[in-house]
Order: C-alpha cells, then sequence, then structure tokens
C-alpha cells in the first residue's frame, strides 16, 4: 500500500480556470470533489439560467453552505439571517469586477 505525501500536488479544472493545489487526500477523492461540483454547476446554470461562471460560482457556495447548515441543523439566529439578508443586499449590489477582485484577495489571504 503506498502512502500519499502530505505535499501532493494536483491539477484541476473548474469553470474554465485551472488550479494547482497540494492535498493529503488521494487524486480520486479530489476528482469525485470536482466533478460533484461541476455536476452542480452545470444543474444552477441550467435550471437558473445563469452563464456568467462567478455568478454560477457564488450561487453554488451559497447552497452548499445553505445544505451544511441545514445537515447541521443549524437554523441562523434572528442577527444571523439579517447579517445573512445583508450580505446578499450588498452582494447585489457589487459589480462584477468589485467582486472579482474581493475573491482575489481573499484567495491570496488563504495561500490560493
Amino acid at each position: 500500500m503506498s502512502s500519499i505525501s502530505s505535499d501532493q500536488r494536483m491539477h484541476i479544472e473548474i469553470l474554465g480556470q485551472s488550479f494547482s493545489i497540494k492535498t493529503d487526500d488521494s487524486p480520486e477523492y479530489i476528482q469525485s470533489l470536482v466533478s460533484e461540483l461541476k455536476q452542480r454547476y452545470a444543474v444552477i446554470s441550467t435550471r437558473m439560467g445563469v452563464a456568467d461562471p462567478l455568478r454560477v460560482a457564488i450561487l453554488a457556495g451559497l447552497f452548499l453552505l445553505d445544505d451544511l447548515k441545514k445537515t447541521q441543523g443549524q437554523k441562523p439566529s434572528g442577527a444571523e439571517a439579517r447579517e445573512n439578508t445583508s450580505a446578499r443586499s450588498t452582494l447585489s449590489e457589487l459589480d462584477e469586477e468589485q467582486i472579482l477582485a474581493q475573491l482575489d484577495k481573499r484567495l491570496g489571504e488563504l495561500g490560493i
């Protein structure tokens, strides 16, 4: 049985963007995550009529977080619900360039 080093690099492509990531997980596992994510993107794009990759990714992220919170049995409190509504309002007010700039900044902070 071979072991996977903690510095294993893997190349993935999602929504036309290429990434090289370090992972402790098997390539098969990472590929299964990528495949599932691509399927979710396709469903969102088709059902909601959204073609822009950034919008598809944002919606997928929101749906995934919603699924996670529901799975964990967490419903937002009144304050959290107000913050979420405020965040959605703020997000809709930003243009795509501002969103991309903020995402790039956050990804940079995370080292991605």
